[in-house]
């Protein structure tokens, strides 16, 4: 098994992979994902999708 993959995941694309994941389930937000990024691994996607899938935005900070 070789390194795993490297991409930058900017918050649309966070966004609609924790969408698919909440509405759908893991492997629908694997799609989403694979609309983003190559990954050819199941393996791999998955764990990046749950990755993705436990990040929530922070609330704004107040003033």
């Amino acid at each position: 098994m070789g390194d795993p993959p490297v991409f930058v995941v900017d918050e649309a694309m966070a966004e609609a992979v924790r969408r698919a994941f909440d509405e759908r389930s893991e492997w629908p937000a694997v799609a989403e994902l694979r609309h983003h990024v190559c990954i050819d691994d199941n393996v791999e996607a998955l764990r990046a999708v749950r990755t993705i899938a436990s990040w929530r935005r922070s609330p704004a900070p107040s003033k």
